[in-house]
């Protein structure tokens, strides 16, 4: 398949190196002169006319960045990306996907990218050309590496047969392959470095509290750690956390820590305002509606099927670890000490 880099940096390199290893034709755009030659003295096709990058690929990946500027993102560059692949969509005959690789928060895809590319070209998305979110999950220092050897491939699709070709596209990786809706592909990547920098959080706070303490936090840590649970834990989400522990127990490191002066718990804290207020919006039993009843007892028995995809399989398959572990009782959340 022919594929457009729009955007050579580091994750548009390790994307486009990747898949030319899988055997495909990649062609290597970017507005520096410099970085344009420095792919071609290694072996790569590239250039710098953005025209000939759309015009010649099948699948384009747009890969700019979206740089933070106050705390808030910058979409200047996703927005020129849409401007220009759209002028140059224009003259394109044929069907083309346009893969947003870059990170974006909820709702670029649909209410930015694809409204610029059709203002610009002219053209109906759904029917002349196909969109995906496909968030990249790569270490800095290993893009390429990471890119290989992926453990999750998501694709947030938007129609099904942008989803198709690209999910086509990945067929020689192998790993979990999970196809979604655009934001929910988009929201995915935020999701998952606030989850590292919460667990990150967690133990520095619990290193504030350790050291003032006398406490050995990194042996906490690794006790932490070795919880059976630790790696996916057991409950759903969208539930409060209750049963005889876990309140009193929070409780009582938060009065501690805060008390004895060790340290301000923030994080912990947030951890029991969420709580509360998950709490708040919990509907009884009885105010459920009955469909509602019958579909939380569906997927409770494991029968919703979840759009979780096997390289070599898109039929019925057996559920995935993290699947089983999140079909757990319903109601609120509970452990017992």
């Amino acid at each position: 398949m022919k594929i457009g880099i729009y955007g050579s940096g580091a994750v548009g390199f390790a994307v486009g190196k990747g898949f030319s290893k899988q055997g495909h034709n990649v062609l290597f755009f970017d507005i520096d002169e410099n970085k344009v030659k420095g792919l071609v003295s290694q072996g790569f096709d590239a250039t710098s006319d953005s025209g000939k990058a759309v015009v010649d690929s099948d699948v384009i990946f747009v890969c700019v960045p979206t740089p933070t500027v106050r705390r808030k993102i910058d979409l200047s560059y996703i927005r020129a990306a849409g401007r220009e692949i759209g002028r140059r969509l224009k003259s394109r005959k044929g069907y083309s996907l346009i893969v947003v690789k870059s990170t974006v928060i909820p709702g670029t895809c649909q209410g930015k990218v694809i409204p610029l590319i059709e203002k610009f070209s002219g053209k109906k998305a759904g029917v002349d050309f196909g969109l995906c979110s496909n968030p990249e999950f790569l270490r800095e220092n290993q893009a390429f590496e990471d890119f290989i050897n992926p453990d999750r491939i998501v694709i947030g699709e938007l129609d099904a047969r942008s989803g198709d070709l690209l999910e086509t596209l990945y067929k020689g990786f192998s790993c979990p392959v999970i196809r979604t809706d655009l934001k929910t592909s988009e929201l995915a990547k935020y999701a998952n470095n606030a989850f590292y920098a919460t667990k990150i959080s967690f133990f520095n706070e619990l290193h504030l509290i350790c050291r003032k303490l006398g406490a050995n936090s990194e042996t906490a840590r690794k006790i932490v750690q070795l919880d059976r649970f630790y790696p996916t834990h057991p409950w759903s989400h969208g539930k409060s956390f209750g049963g005889r522990c876990l309140p009193k127990d929070l409780d009582a490191l938060i009065h501690f820590a805060a008390s004895n002066k060790l340290c301000k718990p923030a994080l912990l804290r947030a951890v029991r305002k969420v709580n509360e207020e998950i709490a708040s919006f919990e509907p009884s039993a009885a105010e459920l509606p009955a469909s509602a009843v019958r579909k939380s007892e569906q997927h409770m028995a494991g029968g919703e099927n979840l759009r979780f995809h096997s390289r070599n399989s898109l039929r019925a398959r057996a559920p995935m670890r993290h699947e089983v572990a999140n079909a757990s009782e319903s109601g609120a959340q509970e452990t017992e000490s």
